[in-house]
């Protein structure tokens, strides 16, 4: 008989433009169709990485729509109904795997899942992928689990638990206490197609001096407002420069508000997400991971592939991303490290032109493939 594919769900917030919902439209292209059935369920229908989604595995989703009917749905997901119920009515199905791969609500609803499965014999495996330091970025308290010992109790309901770097696993572990199916999983980064996005230029603007660039969401997180006030340092210091903030989010209007305040509005490019941001990143001199916590950056792990510059200050995953410093410069996790660092890129006192030999040398070792054989194998493992 023929070997019948691995159902497989995965349940995350929403497919916006964040970097765990990138990673996941980038496996879900990679990942064996001959071996996997794969379905991405969204508790939000919304996110600009849909469309890819779509071409790649089954969607689905709790809340969509508009108007009031989307309101009611909404906040009876997210502030009234039990996660059993909402998982009965709009998860459940013949899987053989489900992952959370996202913290927070997805994790508490698949660890609120009855065991067993129907249809078939055999318990529903169940993966939590851990993508954020929650040791330094406990954002889940008090907004999906009332305490800690809830939290802890929905991951002892998985079989594994999946971090995106040692870093993470390490944080995971000092807040909840060992797992048995801890494991990392390195996230998948395709590194020929974003060498192949970054040779469209249309859209990018001529470059007239030193151009620093970060990409995120617009979050207190990315530490976007300490890359703006360095930026005013530099200008007080007769530096020329101007900083690229790729990306959209809620800190817009407060990040442009500073720029302004700081005399610096003119050296700021805000041009939002973009679906294809190789290109501005390709043509900068330097690119700059400012994040107050992380998990694993996809965007160094881009800068690294393009061959441009890093300078990032030390979070969970740059350690492993810089090779302990050999592919980029890492700098103490503050403003005045961070600030006298990009000085010293602007000045020419670290040498841009070394520093993209080594970032060219470690975006060579980045294995698209080779992560989503990880991933399989995972998966896999998971299903028996």
């Amino acid at each position: 008989m023929p070997h019948s594919r691995l159902k497989v769900l995965f349940l995350v917030e929403s497919l916006s433009g964040g970097g765990a919902e990138k990673i996941l439209s980038g496996l879900v292209r990679g990942l064996d169709r001959d071996k996997f059935d794969v379905t991405v369920c969204a508790v939000v229908d919304c996110g600009q990485y849909r469309d890819e989604v779509r071409k790649h595995a089954r969607y689905r989703f709790i809340v969509g729509g508009s108007g009031w009917l989307y309101r009611v749905k909404y906040a009876l997901v997210y502030r009234f109904l039990p996660a059993s119920w909402i998982y009965r009515w709009r998860i459940a199905g013949d899987y053989d795997v489900e992952a959370a791969f996202t913290e927070g609500l997805p994790t508490r609803l698949l660890a609120a899942a009855p065991g067993g499965k129907s249809g078939k014999a055999g318990e529903t495996r169940k993966i939590a992928w851990v993508h954020v330091d929650l040791e330094a970025r406990p954002w889940t308290q008090g907004v999906v689990f009332r305490s800690l010992d809830e939290e802890k109790r929905a991951y002892g309901r998985f079989h594994a638990v999946a971090h995106v770097s040692r870093t993470v696993k390490e944080a995971f572990e000092r807040r909840f206490g060992t797992h048995p199916g801890s494991v990392v999983v390195h996230n998948p980064v395709d590194r020929d197609e974003v060498l192949a996005k970054s040779a469209a230029v249309e859209g990018v603007p001529e470059k007239k001096c030193f151009r620093i660039i970060s990409a995120g969401r617009l979050e207190e997180q990315k530490g976007f407002d300490r890359l703006i006030r360095a930026l005013a340092r530099l200008k007080e210091r007769g530096r020329t420069a101007e900083l690229v903030l790729l990306g959209e989010g809620r800190l817009r209007n407060d990040l442009e508000r500073l720029a302004a305040g700081l005399g610096v509005s003119e050296s700021l490019l805000m041009p939002g997400f973009l679906e294809n941001p190789y290109p501005w990143m390709a043509g900068a001199d330097l690119f700059v991971c400012s994040s107050r916590s992380e998990g694993m950056s996809t965007v160094v792990t881009e800068a690294l592939i393009l061959g441009v510059p890093v300078l990032a200050v030390e979070c969970s995953g740059i350690r492993e991303q810089l090779g302990m410093g050999r592919f980029g410069l890492m700098v103490d996790n503050d403003d005045e490290a961070l600030a006298r660092a990009l000085e010293d890129f602007v000045s020419g006192r670290e040498s841009c032109a070394e520093w993209r030999e080594k970032a060219a040398l470690g975006g060579r070792q980045v294995a698209y493939a080779t992560a989503v054989r990880e991933v399989e194998r995972l998966l896999e493992g998971a299903g028996k």
